[in-house]
């Protein structure tokens, strides 16, 4: 399969950190790699530096074939023209921690915003393409209930729908299930399931590590900045090769 993604030795600094050290990451188009650590290890800024809503300080990005930022020997990162990056970020779509929705809009009106508003799409196509959203993620009955109405996990499943409206070529889920009640934690990761078993290209960041096992086909173990390790599921939770992944699946398991 296709490399979709290739990330290049990424350096992110903050004025007193540094957020990302020389990383590598690349992944297949159709492949879903979960993403663990502790907090503050690079989880994040590494999913926020795929679709620039971090920068990079030193490296390069290629994202389905297109380069939009690039190190020259001696200098900072250079992005490619802003109309050209938003083209090629558009190409993502994220999901967050807090949902991020529109409260004054209905469920379909959420999800068909950016279609018609960014890719001009017909408003019929994209309300059809919407309510096969909402299908999907089990709302079907939700079209026109304002999302103020919703629980903290169906406004997750509108978040992915509408993510997924813009038919992007990575989906990117940063902790998707951390601000939900444990009970409702499940209707998301079922979700993201179903994605992962009809090939849609995801990275997801995640504390939950029986979905992590479960669903990905690539698991990576960051900290401080740093992949530490990565390999299949069943490698990563069974034969764990450094101490400190070794410690943090303790840690999960207590």
């Amino acid at each position: 399969m296709k490399q979709i993604l290739e990330m290049k030795q990424i350096v992110k600094d903050y004025a007193n950190c540094r957020a990302l050290d020389h990383v590598d990451f690349s992944m297949k188009r159709g492949e879903t790699v979960a993403i663990i650590g502790p907090s503050g290890s690079g989880k994040s800024t590494l999913l926020r530096c795929i679709n620039c809503l971090n920068r990079i300080t030193s490296g390069s990005i290629t994202l389905n074939g297109e380069t939009f930022v690039d190190t020259p020997d001696g200098k900072a990162a250079q992005y490619i023209p802003d109309k050209e990056l938003r083209r090629i970020c558009a190409q993502t779509g994220m999901v967050f921690q807090h949902f991020n929705l529109f409260p004054h809009m209905t469920c379909l009106k959420n999800i068909c915003y950016a279609p018609i508003k960014v890719k001009k799409e017909d408003k019929a196509a994209a309300e059809q393409r919407g309510r096969e959203l909402l299908e999907l993620v089990g709302l079907a009955s939700k079209a026109d209930v304002y999302t103020a109405q919703l629980s903290g996990g169906q406004k997750q499943r509108i978040a992915i729908a509408r993510g997924l409206a813009m038919n992007p070529e990575i989906m990117l889920f940063d902790e998707p299930t951390s601000a939900l009640d444990p009970e409702i934690t499940g209707e998301v990761l079922n979700v993201i399931k179903k994605l992962a078993d009809e090939h849609i290209t995801m990275v997801v960041v995640t504390h939950e590590m029986g979905f992590a096992r479960e669903v990905a086909d690539r698991v990576i173990f960051m900290d401080q900045g740093k992949i530490v390790e990565e390999g299949a599921p069943e490698q990563i939770f069974t034969s764990p090769e450094s101490d400190r992944l070794k410690d943090f699946l303790s840690s999960m398991l207590k």
